[in-house]
């Protein structure tokens, strides 16, 4: 499969679960970071040209209100924020993977 064929998977994999996202950026970031595409706000931003604001709200709430990702550590100055996916999170990749 290619990349895009593989992200898009993903996606869909996030998405069908039914978990009550702000926004389809959510199983966009959480795609993201199961493949590597992107594992901080500031480079998803740029990758999938969003404006860096709404994608540290959706981190957020994937990590307040759903668990699916833990922050790992900030950068004060430029807001990024450096993320992973929790087991939750994992989880929703791992009967695609299998």
């Amino acid at each position: 499969m290619s990349q895009e064929e593989d992200f898009e998977a993903a996606f869909h994999a996030a998405q069908s679960i039914g978990l009550p996202y702000l926004s389809p950026m959510g199983p966009m970031i959480l795609a993201a970071t199961h493949l590597g595409i992107a594992k901080d706000s500031r480079s998803f931003a740029r990758i999938f040209d969003l404006a860096h604001a709404l994608v540290i709200r959706e981190c957020t709430s994937l990590e307040q209100e759903l668990g699916l990702i833990e922050t790992e550590r900030k950068d004060v100055r430029t807001s990024r924020v450096f993320y992973r996916l929790t087991e939750a999170g994992d989880a929703l990749f791992e009967a695609k993977d299998d």
